[in-house]
């Protein structure tokens, strides 16, 4: 069962699309973990997902899924759980915050076109898994012996 999870081919691609995916969701969840990039730290997240009735529990699945998954995604670790957190935080968020303001990312609202090609992102790699120079490999084969 582990090794399903782990077990990957080495294509390129996945690689690209799976460090890409988490170079861009990266500094989304430092925004909501540690206050970087101008966010509002862990607590001022929190008090705002909040507002927006989301429980406590989901909230901090949020923050753990766009911070520890976009570092397991980068570095090939543990991805495809990785990818699921951060689809399902895409569709949560696209649904409850951003479907009111349309499709574009504009002046007038943020819209969901963002969310769609992160969902788009990770579906490959939650197949597929993790591809060339990842961590899921290397232990993968350790465990295949």
């Amino acid at each position: 069962m582990f090794y399903k999870l782990l077990a990957t081919n080495k294509d390129i691609t996945l690689t690209i699309l799976r460090v890409t995916l988490g170079l861009v969701i990266f500094p989304h969840g430092a925004q909501k973990v540690l206050g970087s990039f101008g966010g509002y730290g862990f607590e001022g997240t929190m008090g705002f997902f909040g507002s927006l009735g989301i429980p406590y529990i989901f909230g901090l699945l949020a923050i753990v899924a766009e911070f520890f998954g976009a570092i397991g995604l980068i570095l090939g670790l543990f991805t495809r759980l990785a990818a699921f957190g951060i689809a399902s935080t895409m569709v949560v968020a696209a649904v409850l915050v951003h479907l009111p303001n349309g499709f574009f990312v504009n002046n007038n609202g943020y819209g969901y076109e963002y969310h769609i090609l992160a969902v788009g992102l990770a579906i490959p790699l939650i197949i597929k898994g993790a591809g060339s120079f990842s961590l899921d490999d290397v232990i993968a084969h350790k465990i295949e012996g």
